[in-house]
């Protein structure tokens, strides 16, 4: 049959008005099940709906329904098992593009859960696009601009939260990043902002991230790096700047806590990336910006 996108976008709308126990078919047994059984779905159901009720644990709170039902499942489904076609994949999307900005600018509550892992099971799809493309430009473009909006907007930056897991918003966004980077959609406009927006977020974390955020960061833009068309002219611009927040940081008598955070969590995202080209195997176009960025990270001790 045909898919209706109407009928899939009427029963999103419908939902969003709902809250999860009003709408949702299956209980967490349900999900614990097709986890135990290889992810195997139920005969005589639909994947596709299934997948599109699966979303929802998104913003549950117990951590095994989000992570090892909801992530889980779902990478098997789209990615491993390559279930759902293109018109199923892009109602996801549909539905998780608003997830990720879901009371955007809330801290310390458990609004969190649903953007973050939004984010993350949209990595999915967009690994999945690489392997068999199904985003239009004009659908991918939505999705790099809300990743973004997130590193920009989002406020609450704890990593692991006893009881209910991992949040994690900065690594799932950068999740997100590493595969739409490695997109043929991908402008060298885009390159640009992805850059930018990697530092900007560095800058205006006011911490030292400790949960693994960096290496997830060093990801990303490892992703443009390894681009046929990587554009080196916006690292550099980041360089520059970073250079000089360096030197202001030791000018003062005493140090500024957050200025010293900013520096700090920048290099430690370049000393990951430093580390992730290094592991590759030859690529001379990475192994020269490499030199590049070692020069940078000796200039970052103290004056």
């Amino acid at each position: 049959m045909k898919f209706n996108r109407v009928l899939w976008w009427a029963i999103f709308a419908f939902s969003q008005s709902l809250p999860l126990v009003a709408f949702a078919d299956h209980d967490a047994n349900s999900w614990k099940q097709i986890r135990k059984h290889n992810f195997a779905a139920p005969p005589n159901e639909s994947v596709d709906k299934l997948a599109f009720e699966i979303v929802d644990l998104a913003g549950e709170t117990n951590p095994i329904l989000r992570d090892e039902c909801g992530y889980e499942i779902l990478a098997s489904w789209v990615y491993r098992d390559h279930l759902l076609a293109g018109d199923a994949l892009e109602a996801l999307r549909g539905k998780l593009l608003p997830g990720m900005t879901f009371h955007i600018g809330e801290a310390e509550n458990d609004t969190i859960f649903r953007r973050s892992f939004s984010a993350l099971y949209m990595s999915i799809l967009a690994a999945q696009d690489l392997q068999r493309p199904f985003l239009s430009r004009d659908a991918f473009q939505e999705t790099l601009d809300t990743a973004l909006r997130c590193y920009a907007e989002e406020k609450d930056l704890r990593g692991y939260v006893p009881m209910k897991g991992w949040a994690h918003a900065t690594a799932h966004i950068a999740d997100l990043l590493k595969f739409l980077a490695r997109s043929p959609h991908l402008s060298a406009e885009d390159q640009k902002r992805i850059v930018s927006d990697v530092s900007q977020r560095c800058r205006t974390a006011h911490l030292v991230f400790t949960w693994g955020e960096d290496a997830r960061m060093g990801a990303a833009l490892l992703s443009i790096v390894d681009r046929k068309d990587f554009d080196a002219s916006p690292f550099e611009t980041w360089f520059q700047a970073l250079i000089t927040e360096n030197k202001e940081l030791w000018k003062a008598p005493t140090i500024d806590a957050e200025a010293y955070a900013s520096v700090r969590t920048q290099s430690n995202v370049l000393v990951q990336l430093v580390a992730k080209i290094a592991a590759q195997k030859e690529n001379d176009a990475a192994r020269r910006f490499e030199d590049a960025l070692n020069e940078v990270l000796s200039r970052m001790d103290h004056p």
